[in-house]
């Protein structure tokens, strides 16, 4: 968004620095649902993630069919990434991933701290709102 500060043109947003662009390769290409994620349902298996950080000047945000052509150029990119992903097992040949594992303990203890955090807020607003409720329409006795 821009903003015309005395005839001249002003950006209004803070500046972009980076553009990150994430590939996620799934196990035979079926992603994994909300369902499975959240319950544990499917199989185990490894997910491949692949990044790319681009400087913000190389995007061309301020003309809308360059910025098309440039996203047109990145997905077609992406798209021959995953077809050698699923045809070689690497997203470049000779490139060589990091392999990431959550123990038990630590995906359970990351729960925990989720769950309570929300009891915990939850309990803190809900005070709130009554102390509001009281001051509101309690009369004083």
């Amino acid at each position: 968004m821009r903003a015309v500060i005395a005839g001249r043109k002003a950006d209004t947003r803070p500046p972009i620095k980076y553009v990150l662009d994430v590939t996620i390769a799934y196990p035979n290409g079926i992603p994994l649902s909300l369902a499975t994620f959240g319950l544990g349902t499917r199989e185990k298996c490894d997910i491949a993630v692949h990044y790319k950080i681009y400087d913000a000047d190389e995007v061309p945000f301020e003309d809308e069919e360059k910025l098309r052509d440039w996203m047109y150029k990145v997905y077609k990119e992406k798209d021959d990434m995953l077809a050698r992903y699923y045809e070689t097992g690497e997203f470049n040949a000779g490139e060589r991933g990091t392999r990431i594992s959550f123990s038990w303990a630590k995906i359970i203890g990351m729960y925990a701290f989720w769950f309570a955090s929300f009891y915990f807020q939850y309990r803190v607003y809900s005070w709130l709102i009554k102390q509001v409720f009281y001051l509101a329409f309690v009369p004083n006795v």
